[in-house]
């Protein structure tokens, strides 16, 4: 978090930087701008006046490298110029100043250089003879000015970079101290910014319901190890890689481990492929069942899976010993193979003795025996 609210302070406060250096650059190339056009028409109105009483008497005199004086006749022809041969120069009549000075006494124009890195500024003014009068100086250009200034510009940015980054870290550590040393255990105690008082208040009320939740889960947890604890048959809870996560003290006898078997296979507690078997079906058709005799007793094992929005989380097993049962069902088994057997020589005589009263062989006297 420190390191976004790092990068997002120091690159707004570097868009800032650039945007107020461009806006001020431009301010002041417009400022400048004006103030020399304004000093241009002043020289002009000096160079007429001049013109006016002393014609070219005047121009003559005038020796300057930042401005160029020309005086064009009514006809467009050039009179004299300050920086080059009259006789050589073409006709004026078609520049836009001069004829807007021909028409309204004053005429004003800017033309860029091909390159665009120069501007020059023409300043026309009609004389009384109706003559026109012109100064014209060069101008560089915002993007030439940028070129001929980047170096202290690079400089000016170079620092402002560097103080940017340094008061940037700063302000994120100051930011986000409050943030790291939040007490979540107890969130109303925290003395931090107004603003992330509602976020405490939920986590505060979240943290009652995560109490209540867990003492709830608690209380179930104790009442099921109360239970399981105190139940004959063994009882195993596993997930659904068969890993065990409860085992009851019954099962823990059933299957001869410990209770450190907690987490680990079911394999390693019972290895036997019936209960292997009997576990798949389990996992996979929801039941399962087998039988097994173990240290001298029958055990019945109970399988099911435990699923929870049709997702399978697991199985439970459930020992029971059958051990007494199965031997009072061999005793009535032994009990009814005895008693059928006993029985079977004198009813054998019985069913003879019958059988001949029945068919009338048997005369009269010898009948009651």
């Amino acid at each position: 978090m420190t390191g976004k609210i790092f990068r997002s302070t120091f690159f707004v406060a570097i868009a800032v930087l650039l945007c107020s250096l461009g806006i001020i650059m431009g301010v002041l190339y417009s400022y400048f701008d004006d103030v020399q056009i304004g000093q241009l028409k002043d020289e002009l109105r000096l160079a007429a006046i001049g013109t006016e009483e002393s014609g070219l008497q005047f121009l003559k005199k005038i020796d300057s490298d930042h401005f160029r004086v020309t005086w064009i006749a009514a006809d467009g022809s050039v009179i004299y110029d300050t920086h080059a041969d009259a006789s050589v120069l073409e006709n004026h009549a078609d520049r836009k100043e001069i004829q807007e000075a021909f028409e309204t006494g004053y005429g004003e124009e800017f033309r860029y250089s091909k390159t665009l890195f120069e501007r020059t500024a023409y300043e026309a003014k009609r004389l009384s003879d109706g003559s026109v009068l012109r100064i014209s100086t060069s101008q560089k250009t915002m993007m030439i000015l940028l070129v001929g200034m980047l170096h202290p510009v690079c400089v000016v940015i170079a620092i402002a970079i560097c103080l940017s980054a340094l008061l940037a870290s700063r302000m994120s550590r100051k930011i986000v101290e409050p943030l790291n040393s939040l007490d979540l255990e107890q969130p109303l105690s925290n003395n931090t910014y107004e603003e992330l008082k509602p976020m405490l208040l939920r986590i505060n009320q979240q943290h009652r319901q995560i109490e209540s939740q867990i003492q709830k889960i608690q209380r179930k947890t104790d009442e099921f190890q109360q239970i399981t604890a105190h139940m004959q048959e063994g009882l195993v809870v596993l997930d659904k890689e068969t890993n065990i996560r409860s085992i009851n003290p019954s099962a823990l006898k059933i299957f001869a481990a410990d209770a450190d078997c907690v987490g680990s296979s079911f394999l390693m507690v019972n290895r036997s492929s019936e209960l292997r078997q009997a576990l798949n079906n389990a996992l996979d058709h929801g039941h399962g069942s087998a039988m097994q005799e173990m240290d001298g007793r029958a055990y019945r094992f109970d399988m099911s899976s435990i699923q929870s929005d049709g997702n399978l989380l697991g199985a439970v097993i459930l020992a029971v010993d059958v051990t007494e049962s199965r031997n009072a069902e061999q005793m009535r088994r032994e009990f009814s193979a005895n008693v059928s057997h006993e029985l079977k020589t004198p009813l054998q005589g019985i069913i003879g003795s019958a059988e001949l009263l029945e068919s009338g062989i048997v005369k009269k006297e010898d009948t009651p025996r």
